[in-house]
C-alpha cells in the first residue's frame, strides 16, 4: 500500500529521483509508532548533510498514521527535495525467527568510512539490497560489511553487537556505520564498549546479536559457519527492549 503526501497530487521529479538525493526512515508501528521522535529527528538532521531544503513534521506523521489507522506495520517515510512519500508494508519477522536467530555471512564489498553517505539513511541503498539478496540466495538472513581498514562496520540492514566475558561490544560510528535508532537505545541503556574490531573478534565472542528498527533485537545463531547459542545478556536486553516499547 503506497501513499504520497496529501499536500501533493503527484510525485514530482527532482534530484531525489534522478540522482538518489533523498533520505528515508522505516518506523515500527505497533499500537503506536515506536521511536517516532528519534526517527524524525534523524531524517531532519540528515537533510542538512545532503542540503535538502525540506523536513518532516512530527504532527503530520502522527496524523497520517491515525487517519489511515496504521497498526502492526512498518511505515516508511521517503524524503526528497520536492516529495514526502509514505508507504507501509507488513512486518515479516515471526516468532520462529527470534527462536532460531539470524545466520550471517560476510560481504566482499567494503564500507567506505570516509563517505558521508554511510552516516545517513540515504535512498542510495541499492548496494545494501543487492548484497543482502546475495546472502539470502546463499541461505543467510543478513550480510555484514567490513570497512576499508578491515574493521567490522555494519549489516546490510542492521547494526551488530557481540558479547565477550559478559561485556557488550559494538563498532563505533566512525567505522562507517549508520547509527541505528535501536543501536543507540542499547548504547544508552547498557554499558557498551564502542571500538574497532576485526572479524576474529566476532568469531571468538560468546554471543552476537543485531538490531534494527523493525526486527528490534535479534540473536545470531551462525556467522561464517560458526554456531552460536543464545546468551543471558541478550535475553536481558531483549526483555528490557520489549518492556520499553510497550
Amino acid at each position: 500500500m503506497d501513499y504520497i503526501d496529501s499536500k501533493q497530487d503527484r510525485i514530482k521529479l527532482d534530484k531525489g529521483l534522478f540522482f538518489g538525493k533523498g533520505l528515508f526512515e522505516t518506523i515500527l508501528v505497533k499500537e503506536k509508532a515506536v521511536f517516532l521522535e528519534e526517527h524524525i529527528n534523524r531524517i531532519n538532521n540528515s537533510c542538512k548533510i545532503l542540503n535538502i531544503e525540506k523536513y518532516v513534521e512530527y504532527n503530520d506523521v502522527l496524523n497520517f498514521i491515525e487517519k489511515n489507522n496504521i497498526k502492526n506495520k512498518a511505515l516508511k517515510i521517503t524524503l526528497t527535495d520536492k516529495n514526502i512519500i509514505y508507504s507501509t508494508r507488513d512486518i515479516q519477522y515471526k516468532s520462529e525467527d527470534y527462536k532460531r536467530g539470524f545466520s550471517i555471512c560476510l560481504s566482499s564489498v567494503l564500507r567506505n568510512s570516509t563517505s558521508m553517505l554511510v552516516y545517513v539513511k540515504s535512498t542510495c541503498y541499492i548496494e545494501n539490497i543487492v548484497e543482502k539478496n546475495k546472502g539470502r540466495n546463499l541461505g543467510f538472513d543478513e550480510i555484514i560489511f567490513l570497512n576499508e581498514k578491515g574493521y567490522i562496520a555494519e549489516g546490510a540492514t542492521s547494526n551488530i553487537f557481540f558479547i565477550k566475558n559478559n561485556k557488550i561490544f559494538t563498532p563505533k560510528v566512525k567505522c562507517g556505520i549508520l547509527n541505528g535508532i535501536v543501536r543507540q537505545w542499547v548504547v544508552d541503556n547498557f554499558i557498551v564498549e564502542e571500538g574497532e574490531y576485526k572479524i576474529e573478534d566476532l568469531l571468538m565472542s560468546d554471543a552476537i546479536f543485531v538490531t534494527n528498527s523493525i526486527v528490534g533485537i535479534m540473536k545470531v545463531c551462525e556467522i561464517e559457519g560458526k554456531k552460536f547459542n543464545s546468551h543471558d545478556k541478550i535475553e536481558e536486553i531483549i526483555n528490557c527492549y520489549k518492556t520499553y516499547i510497550k
